[in-house]
């Protein structure tokens, strides 16, 4: 009787230690088990906001996140003095849907500038110290051009308002074969420094040149810019209180870090997704009903469907390309604020129209050193992100650009940080393509048990990021 008591016990200390190295419950429940009713992968801003409105339909999601962080593009870099810049997101539009979210959590936001921005054109700055778009307009366009102008930019709003119809018209839907750079230059009725300013003005939203995008794309995007154009919101103390903030609604317990999704499996019944520890090494098999890919277009090549993905939406997200960022964080003497003053008013940010990019305001103390946040983009960018350059030639290639600008500026500046993206991080659509088009329809459609969310199915912005996760928790809400 002894002895085989104590065979029972050695064989359970044996199960115990085999269902351990699984990392699975004794009694194998987990295998049964369903983690949640969704599972989302990627902690970004389309990620987090599909969490927040399913959660509020009560429904159950678990996050999984291949990094440490969350927010994906939304981080705020903190330096001593309390000073702070931002790394990604600089700015959410107006009419961007995770506003509603920022203010239900009653997370504080601020606005300082316009749409338009102060800008270099052939080495004179144009600063923006006006109360309106249109006012800044005039002080550098002739009354000729201004005319022109007011009538491109009511075309524009035309086109953009058919944009939404469905079909596109003919018409409308052949400019995805022309790059807006031509399209502008053979039908706008610009002055050569009016168009300059279109290009100026938009390069930087979608990252590369306005060569490479379609004209189907270019009015979308000058959209945000159009008559007294779309005001940028930013969230007081850092744009990753956002983030953060919308991590604490939904729970921290669900979301679950350093997971890098490998598999994605569907069936009739709901779906299996393996992730691997990147701690530790170890997979684990998540189940719920449905999953939202919720992650950059390039990571997508990073999973394994099963079923494999259509025919057309791999097309899709082969033939999408994308904008590069760079982002440096330049620390420098307090004094250096007069480059980028006029008459005592700050006309940062300003569109530098070459190396340094976007020229942005960090937060610091007065009196205290100051903080400019380069949103560097295009083949700038690109060249930064490709590591070929040592970080102290890349340093040297900004200092030359800043003493060309601003003589007497090189001296006053302390320190630089560099944050990478990948090389296709800003979703964009070349010559050819279109978010319109069958292709990126394609996308929004769910294969299966599997949604697609993320900047890329819809637009070049967050805004994009938080309107398809509305549209992807709208379907999951539709089905029985």
């Amino acid at each position: 009787m002894t002895q085989h008591f104590f065979r029972i016990i050695q064989r359970l200390i044996w199960l115990a230690v085999l269902a351990s190295s699984l990392c699975l419950p004794v009694n194998g429940a987990y295998a049964q088990d369903q983690t949640a009713d969704v599972l989302i992968v990627g902690a970004g801003l389309s990620g987090l906001s599909a969490a927040y409105h399913l959660q509020k339909a009560g429904k159950t999601a678990v996050i999984l996140e291949m990094s440490p962080h969350i927010g994906g593009r939304i981080r705020t870099a903190s330096y001593p003095g309390d000073s702070q810049a931002e790394i990604g997101l600089e700015e959410f539009w107006e009419n961007n849907p995770a506003l509603e979210i920022i203010r239900e959590l009653n997370i504080p936001l601020e606005s300082a500038y316009t749409s338009f921005s102060s800008f270099y054109y052939q080495d004179k700055l144009y600063p923006f110290t006006h109360d309106s778009n249109l006012e800044f307009l005039e002080s550098f366009l002739d009354g000729g051009e201004m005319k022109a102008y007011k009538k491109w930019d009511k075309k524009m709003v035309e086109l953009h308002r058919q944009l939404a119809e469905v079909p596109l018209p003919e018409q409308l839907a052949a400019l995805k074969e022309v790059s807006f750079a031509d399209w502008i230059k053979s039908t706008s009725g610009l002055s050569a420094k009016a168009q300059e300013f279109v290009r100026i003005q938009t390069e930087p939203e979608y990252a590369t040149s306005w060569h490479k995008i379609s004209a189907l794309d270019g009015i979308a995007e000058w959209h945000l810019f159009s008559g007294e154009g779309l005001a940028p919101m930013h969230v007081v103390g850092g744009n990753q209180r956002a983030a953060e903030a919308i991590a604490d609604a939904i729970g921290r317990q669900n979301i679950r870090l350093n997971q890098l999704v490998t598999h994605i499996k569907s069936t009739d019944t709901g779906v299996e997704v393996t992730a691997t520890d990147q701690a530790g090494f170890q997979n684990r098999v998540f189940r719920a009903q449905y999953v939202i890919a919720a992650i950059p277009l390039f990571r997508l090549n990073d999973i394994q469907f099963t079923p494999e993905l259509s025919a057309d939406r791999k097309q899709a997200i082969q033939t999408q390309s994308g904008g590069a960022y760079f982002t440096a964080h330049v620390i420098t003497d307090g004094k250096a604020s007069r480059f980028w003053t006029h008459e005592d008013e700050s006309v940062l940010p300003i569109m530098s129209d070459g190396p340094l990019g976007v020229i942005y305001e960090g937060k610091s103390e007065a009196g205290q050193d100051a903080i400019l946040n380069l949103l560097v983009c295009g083949t700038h960018a690109e060249r930064f992100n490709a590591r070929v350059n040592a970080p102290d030639e890349i340093r040297e290639s900004l200092l030359a650009a800043f003493e060309k600008q601003w003589p007497g500026f090189r001296p006053l500046v302390k320190q630089m940080t560099f944050y990478r993206y990948h090389p296709r991080a800003i979703a964009s659509w070349p010559v050819g393509r279109s978010r319109f088009d069958s292709l990126s329809k394609a996308l929004r459609q769910p294969q299966g048990r599997v949604y697609f969310a993320g900047d890329f199915t819809e637009d070049t912005h967050s805004n994009g990021a938080a309107s398809s996760a509305i549209r992807v928790v709208e379907g999951i809400l539709q089905q029985k």
